[in-house]
């Protein structure tokens, strides 16, 4: 008889690991893409209505990663098609001469959020 107290937890299951690996990726790129961002916008005034939009943000990219680590699929298929309009828009961007300058550093972070999403939504490799 096997024991029941030996069985994997649920959270190890390679589908759920899918999900936590999209939903941390997801939380640290896009925290490391507002970084990049920051650095290349020019300096601006740091005002009341610039902290509350960086505490929605913040709070609705928590509110997102919750809802990926548990494991939402619809979410990770809709994210996955917006982020990969972004990254198409983004990488197009890139041939046009006045295009924002941190684009070829912020590319990166979209592809690779992009593919986290996608191996969650649609079961990639």
């Amino acid at each position: 008889m096997e024991n029941e107290n030996s069985k994997l937890p649920e959270f190890l299951g390679p589908l759920n690991r899918k999900y936590t690996q999209a939903g941390y990726g997801f939380l640290a790129l896009n925290i490391v893409y507002l970084l990049i961002a920051m650095i290349f916008i020019p300096p601006f005034n740091l005002g009341l209505s610039a902290i509350l939009s960086l505490g929605a943000f913040l709070l609705l990219l928590g509110v997102l990663t919750y809802y990926l680590l548990k494991g939402k699929r619809r979410l990770a298929q809709a994210l996955t098609v917006i982020y990969g309009a972004r990254s198409i828009f983004s990488a197009y961007s890139l041939m046009d001469i006045s295009t924002f300058e941190a684009v070829p550093y912020l590319l990166p972070c979209l592809l690779v959020t992009f593919y986290l999403l996608g191996r969650a939504g649609w079961d990639w490799p």
